[in-house]
């Protein structure tokens, strides 16, 4: 996947030499839904004035941090609140896609694709990131691609008793690889913060620079419509103007998967 840094060119690599991990997706069904590099617009973003959220570059990372899988039909499911599996009904063209295979509430999607990552590489899969339906849960998993020989399917969890619906082409759920057993090879230590001094010196300049940029907001005169976004996070730099020593990301946009299918095999029904 490619990235968009704030360091001098020299710092950037290629695309070519980024592409070191190789995800493979094997379609098992002639029409699988279309995986599609997640986007950066959401849309409850866009309605904040002056897109103001995007500034949120935490945020407005996660929403592009892998790919999605787009549903080829409209789907629309309603949970009458009981335990069986007949208490969802499902209303879709696709008999298989979307079906209640689960008791409590659970709605499970058909996911067309076997894929396979290199040894050491698994795959999280969640519900699109930062993108709320009303209603419903999304189950994150992590999926052992790595070795599988078959498919999975993902799930929502109803939060209530009513009706859910997504259109064609709305995305149900999320992908991205991650390094296998990486958790389990942390080690979290917790310590003082003065335990490290040049992080608390920095800590201290990123709040007085606060304090005085929401200071200037809050007048009735001064410089807030100048200073009303420092952008030190942005710029990836500390308050005294430092560049963070590491690869900073402004822009993340995965790269759009190739379709190696025979021409026979891309004949959509």
């Amino acid at each position: 996947m490619s990235t968009e840094t704030a360091r001098s060119p020299v710092n950037r690599q290629t695309a070519e030499e980024k592409a070191s991990v190789m995800l493979e997706a094997y379609a098992v069904h002639e029409s699988p839904q279309q995986l599609v590099p997640a986007p950066a617009g959401r849309d409850w973003m866009e309605e904040f004035a002056g897109r103001h959220a995007y500034r949120c570059l935490p945020v407005a990372i996660g929403n592009t941090y892998g790919w999605q899988l787009l549903l080829p039909v409209d789907v629309t499911a309603e949970w009458n609140g009981g335990p069986g599996t007949s208490d969802i009904t499902i209303l879709c063209s696709h008999p298989h896609q979307a079906v209640s295979h689960f008791q409590c509430g659970t709605l499970t999607f058909d996911v067309a694709y076997i894929f396979r990552t290199p040894p050491g590489y698994h795959l999280l899969v969640t519900g699109p990131t930062n993108v709320v339906k009303d209603g419903v849960a999304p189950m994150t998993a992590l999926v052992e691609s790595d070795w599988l020989p078959y498919t999975f399917t993902f799930n929502y969890r109803f939060t209530r008793p009513g009706r859910v619906t997504w259109k064609a082409g709305e995305p149900y759920a999320q992908i991205c690889v991650v390094q296998a057993n990486l958790q389990q090879n942390v080690q979290p230590v917790i310590r003082r913060l003065s335990d490290n001094p040049q992080l608390a010196a920095d800590h201290l300049a990123w709040r007085a620079r606060r304090s005085d940029l929401l200071a200037c907001q809050r007048a009735v005169e001064g410089d807030a419509s100048k200073r009303a976004w420092d952008k030190d996070y942005f710029y990836g730099r500390y308050a005294d103007g430092r560049n963070a020593q590491t690869e900073h990301t402004v822009k993340l946009r995965p790269r759009t998967p190739l379709d190696e299918r025979t021409p026979q095999d891309n004949v959509r029904d």
